[in-house]
């Protein structure tokens, strides 16, 4: 597996950020959601990406082109020729039946398997889910959740839009457990908000041994046990007696929760050159 690269994201309070990034955006207006959404697509066509956009109100089909037409070179090329594609959420989420999480995580696998076989190097996708109603956070929330392990290795980029008229403490939370950061403008300036793990008295990373830290960095980049072996002249035993002890000590009990802990804390984002 190639060695997880970075991707300009538009946004100077995000830069760059890994494949596999979560992301949510609290927005107020429409002019909140372009502001964000439009260079956020510009640097994924830039950079190659697929781009899909679905769309809910405040924003509708013709708002979406005419914006991406006046802000984004070539933009009429671009929509053409489906390199950014605009969905309602109704036929995203609801594809005319009711709301299915297994569907849903279907089709985004479905769409990132389409953007490799159409040559391009990944899938940047924005979902605005302003139709949530409270009645629907609960089983909306197991999706996100199981987006969230769904991408964690897989070059994909999404930013979720929550409107912030009908986000209470509650869904803040909620959101906060489900997304690894969250981007909202305050008293007029963007701010991001990152979901940490709570403090603790020491690190839990500075507990490994300096060989679990150089097998944590090849298993989160998805390299096999017998390929950590042959990169660090050890056994595939031994390997494995590492990458036990590590997820242990980090308090992670499988791959997805070690992908997102090394994100939390931008171990990924120091990508190392492979010989």
């Amino acid at each position: 597996m190639a060695t997880p690269r970075l991707r300009r994201t538009g946004l100077s309070l995000l830069g760059d950020l890994p494949w596999g990034s979560h992301a949510c955006h609290l927005f107020q207006t429409r002019s909140d959601l372009l502001e964000t959404l439009i260079p956020f697509f510009k640097a994924g066509l830039e950079g190659r990406e697929l781009c899909l956009w679905v769309i809910h109100a405040p924003l509708t089909e013709a708002v979406s082109r005419r914006a991406l037409e006046q802000r984004i070179p070539d933009a009429e090329r671009h929509l053409a020729e489906r390199s950014i594609e605009i969905v309602s959420s109704r036929e995203w989420y609801f594809a005319g039946a009711g709301f299915s999480q297994r569907r849903v995580l279907r089709a985004w696998d479905a769409k990132v398997a389409e953007a490799r076989a159409r040559g391009y190097e990944g899938l940047r996708a924005n979902g605005n889910v302003a139709w949530l109603e409270k009645r629907d956070w609960r089983r909306f929330g197991d999706y996100e959740r199981g987006l969230d392990e769904s991408i964690a290795l897989k070059p994909m980029i999404v930013l979720c839009s929550y409107a912030l008229e009908k986000t209470g403490a509650v869904e803040v939370l909620d959101i906060a457990r489900t997304h690894q950061f969250a981007i909202a403008k305050r008293a007029g300036q963007w701010q991001v908000v990152e979901w940490r793990m709570p403090p603790t008295a020491q690190d839990r990373y500075d507990v490994l041994t300096s060989r679990e830290r150089d097998v944590l960095i090849l298993a989160v980049e998805g390299e096999s046990n017998p390929r950590i072996a042959r990169a660090l002249a050890i056994g595939v035993r031994t390997v494995e007696t590492h990458r036990a002890n590590l997820l242990r000590k980090l308090g992670v009990r499988n791959q997805t929760e070690l992908v997102r802990y090394a994100l939390q804390r931008r171990f990924l984002l120091h990508p190392r050159t492979k010989s």
